[in-house]
């Protein structure tokens, strides 16, 4: 049966000796109301063994006291805020080593309750944040508007579309903020700072895709490569295209990462933003295989980039004289993107689109499960299958062809 009163402690009675006089006692605790919610040792002395002999006398005269510091803890507790709570994790827990959160999670923290948390529920007492309330609330965020993009024709400078209008927020990022606020208060219950069940443990908020993401085919890639006239941009979208690498992952190749003769990636780092992370998975640490082609057009690549020594990022950006890679979100903004639009293409075109059309073209072609998981390093072939495989609509009506004798008018008997 869980324990309510967590916060509700004992403490613990010493006898302390003195150089002159009789010994004392001392009674010890824990105050949960130290600076930012963080846990002092604090201590009191009770009286002289002469004055109570015996320790269950000095716990009979430390029994009223103790009460009236559980009595403050929990007016305490009662009215610390989400926001104070935030301070406290973000002091104590965030950047832990020993939990070791990628610098990704932990941006990904300070993002979430900066625009959509601390808004809503910093003043907010603990006590007071509600199951329900909660689960209601994630269903009313929404996204910033996001503003048109422009493609250069010739001599002319177009807007693409009209600025799109504020959208609901993604399930996926509801689910993370929910997982964010429940980390929180486990957190809290962890450090006493909160004596109760935890409140989001119940909340439901599902992470299952609005929608599949747009797939591109063979020619599609082939005709976004001939409009992008960056060469480090185009050998950029290339390898996404044939290796299923994650967008930190190529952008944080360098060349000593690979073996162009044997074709292989030996992915060493993340990049993400300015910070250098670890591979996702364990999975992702394994060597894998290169396309040969690719190996060709990466050595062609070598060969006419500015910075071709084994230290140096495969797609150095001149911009920052080699220190960094190209930056991702504006290679696909000032070149993918309008190169899609130029060719045509009215699919959503993202540096992932090109790791699910690989996995959805090696699917289409017959290609086992576990050689595609492997290949995209996932840890389980159920993701691959059940997140990154979709069937193509040629081979799904082919199949269905294979019932349309159904509908054929029957010849009648003699």
């Amino acid at each position: 049966m869980p324990n309510n009163r967590t916060s509700y402690q004992e403490g613990h009675i010493e006898r302390a000796h003195r150089a002159k006089g009789s010994d004392q006692w001392v009674y010890r605790w824990w105050d949960s109301r130290g600076p930012k919610g963080a846990r002092v040792h604090r201590s009191k002395i009770i009286g002289s063994v002469t004055r109570f002999p015996t320790l269950a006398k000095a716990k009979q005269a430390v029994e009223n006291f103790r009460s009236e510091i559980n009595a403050a803890e929990e007016k305490a507790l009662a009215v610390m805020t989400v926001g104070e709570a935030w301070a406290h994790f973000q002091a104590n827990e965030l950047r832990d080593p020993d939990v070791d959160r990628s610098p990704t999670t932990i941006q990904s923290y300070l993002d979430y309750f900066k625009t959509h948390i601390i808004p809503t529920w910093g003043e907010v007492s603990l006590d007071e944040v509600k199951s329900v309330a909660v689960e209601r609330w994630l269903r009313t965020l929404m996204k910033a508007p996001v503003p048109p993009p422009k493609v250069a024709i010739g001599e002319a400078t177009l807007t693409t579309h009209k600025q799109t209008s504020a959208r609901p927020l993604a399930p996926a990022s509801k689910a993370k903020i929910r997982n964010h606020m429940c980390a929180l208060f486990t957190h809290c219950i962890r450090h006493e700072l909160y004596s109760k069940l935890n409140p989001i443990a119940s909340v439901r908020q599902s992470a299952v895709r609005q929608r599949d993401p747009d797939i591109l085919t063979i020619d599609e890639i082939r005709s976004i490569l001939v409009y992008i006239e960056s060469a480090a941009i185009r050998i950029m979208v290339a390898t996404a295209a044939a290796s299923a690498l994650r967008r930190s992952e190529f952008r944080g190749l360098k060349w000593e990462d690979l073996d162009l003769d044997g074709c292989w990636f030996h992915c060493q780092r993340g990049l993400v933003g300015k910070s250098e992370t670890k591979m996702k998975t364990r999975a992702s640490r394994k060597s894998v295989e290169m396309n040969p082609a690719l190996a060709e057009a990466l050595l062609e690549w070598r060969g006419s980039t500015l910075y071709p020594q084994d230290q140096d990022w495969v797609f150095a950006s001149p911009y920052t004289s080699g220190r960094s890679p190209y930056w991702p979100d504006s290679a696909l903004k000032d070149h993918v993107r309008p190169a899609a639009i130029k060719a045509g293409i009215t699919k959503t075109v993202g540096w992932h689109t090109f790791r699910h059309s690989l996995a959805s073209l090696m699917g289409q072609k017959g290609e086992d499960v576990k050689v595609i998981q492997e290949l995209l390093r996932h840890a389980s072939s159920r993701i691959t299958s059940d997140v990154y495989l979709q069937g193509n609509t040629g081979a799904k009506r082919l199949a269905l062809n294979r019932v349309a004798g159904i509908f054929a008018v029957p010849t009648e008997s003699v």
